[in-house]
C-alpha cells in the first residue's frame, strides 16, 4: 500500500502522486462513493498496487466549490483592470474562505494597470490585516515575492475569469505551461480556460492548485452570526454593542456603526456585509 496525494480528478479516475514524484492513475472503491464529495483534489490516500484507492486520510479542511481539500491558504487574485475589481465579488469570496478556516492571500494583479481606485482598493484590505500582493506579469512586478509566500505551502488559486490567475502560475514557474485565455474586449471577462482543480509541484515542499473560475459562490451553511466573524474588522470594534450577539445593522447602540461612521470601517465593506446578510436571510426563509 502506498501514500500519495490526489493532484487530479478527471473522467471518473484520480491522478495520485507519491512522494517519490510518481503519478499513478487510480479508481475509488465503491464503498468511498456513496458521498457526493468524497474524494477531493489535495486529499492524502492509501493506494494498492493493482491502481485502487483504498482510503482517505483525515483533512484539515475544505472548500465546497471548488471542490478541494487539505489548503494551507488561498491566494485571492483580482485585476487592476480588465476586468476592474468588483469589491462584492471579492468580499463573497473572501467570506466563503474564512468561513473554511483558510487563510486568505490577496493578490492585485496587472497591476502596471493600477489606477487611483486601485490604489484605494489596496488601502482598505490592508488596513483590515490582509496580506496584499501586488503583480504584473507585464512588468515582473511582484512575481518574485509571490513565489517566497508559496514555497513550502499547498496553495489554491481563486478569482474571477480574465483576471490572470493562469499568466502568475506561469511566471512563478514556466514549466507549468497553463494554457492562457484572451479577455474578451467585447465584455471585459475571460473564457474560463482551467476547467478542473488540479494540484501541480512546485517543488519537493510547495504546491499550487489552479481551479476553475469562480462565477457561483454560495454560503450554503453559513448563518448570520458566523457571517459576522468573516469581516475581521468587526472584531475590533464590536465590544461596545448593547446588545449581544449584535447583528450590526438595526440596533439602536452598535460599536461597529460607530466605528463605520467615524471612517474606521470601509462603507464598501460594509455594504457588501448588509447584501451577503440579505441573502442569507433569504435563503434561512426558503
Amino acid at each position: 500500500m502506498k501514500q500519495g496525494v490526489v493532484i487530479k480528478n478527471m473522467n471518473g479516475y484520480f491522478y495520485v502522486q507519491t512522494p517519490s514524484g510518481d503519478v499513478h492513475e487510480c479508481k475509488v472503491r465503491g464503498r468511498l462513493k456513496k458521498e457526493r464529495y468524497s474524494l477531493l483534489v489535495g486529499d492524502t490516500v492509501s493506494i494498492t498496487d493493482d491502481g485502487w484507492i483504498d482510503s482517505i486520510e483525515e483533512r484539515r479542511n475544505s472548500l465546497r466549490r471548488p471542490a478541494i481539500a487539505n489548503i494551507d491558504q488561498v491566494i485571492v487574485v483580482v485585476a487592476a483592470r480588465e476586468p476592474d475589481i468588483h469589491p462584492l465579488l471579492l468580499d463573497r469570496l473572501l467570506v466563503m474562505i474564512h468561513h473554511s478556516h483558510i487563510p486568505p492571500i490577496l493578490v492585485i494583479n496587472k497591476y502596471d494597470l493600477h489606477t487611483e481606485d486601485t490604489v484605494k482598493l489596496k488601502s482598505i484590505y490592508e488596513n483590515i490585516g490582509y496580506t496584499v500582493l501586488c503583480t504584473s506579469t507585464y512588468t515582473g512586478e511582484g512575481i518574485d515575492e509571490l513565489r517566497h509566500v508559496l514555497h513550502g505551502k499547498i496553495s489554491a488559486f481563486a478569482g474571477p475569469s480574465g483576471v490572470g490567475k493562469s499568466s502568475l502560475l506561469n511566471a512563478v514557474d514556466p514549466n507549468f505551461a497553463f494554457q492562457t485565455g484572451a479577455v474578451s474586449d467585447k465584455i471585459k471577462r475571460g473564457r474560463h480556460t482551467t476547467r478542473h482543480a488540479s494540484l501541480y509541484s512546485l517543488d519537493e515542499s510547495s504546491f499550487i492548485m489552479d481551479t476553475p473560475g469562480f462565477s457561483a459562490l454560495d454560503h450554503t451553511g453559513m448563518d448570520v452570526e458566523e457571517l459576522v466573524h468573516t469581516f475581521p474588522e468587526f472584531g475590533d470594534h464590536d465590544t461596545g454593542c448593547k446588545f449581544s450577539p449584535c447583528s450590526h445593522s438595526h440596533e439602536p447602540i452598535c460599536s461597529v456603526k460607530e466605528a463605520l461612521a467615524s471612517g474606521q470601517i470601509s462603507e464598501q465593506r460594509y455594504q457588501s456585509y448588509l447584501t451577503i446578510k440579505s441573502e442569507l436571510e433569504d435563503q434561512r426563509r426558503r
